[in-house]
């Protein structure tokens, strides 16, 4: 029998105090792109009604796993970057 495992990613914005947590995006709206060009960074984006989110995927070999939340600009369009080898062509194939 073959097994598929799914991830399922929800993105959370959640308040400084803990109070509030809004949804920005669903595994289900995940679109992939592979850049604009020469040099520039493959993105996955989510969505969630108005609100957009963009993950730059960098390609880093060794070294820890790094996430940076890079804000929100314009409004609703939340932007992100991660670097792990992962990011990297074929580096996690098979896992």
């Amino acid at each position: 029998m073959n097994v598929i495992v799914l991830f399922y990613f929800v993105f959370y914005l959640v308040s400084t105090d803990g109070v509030f947590t809004f949804v920005l995006g669903t595994q289900e709206s995940a679109q992939w792109s592979a850049g604009t060009g020469l040099g520039s960074l493959p993105q996955v984006s989510y969505s969630s009604g108005e609100k957009r989110v963009t993950v730059s995927l960098e390609c880093k070999n060794d070294g820890p796993t790094e996430f940076e939340a890079l804000g929100e600009d314009p409004i609703n369009n939340y932007k992100f970057r991660l670097v792990d080898r992962c990011a990297c062509w074929d580096k996690c194939a098979g896992k």
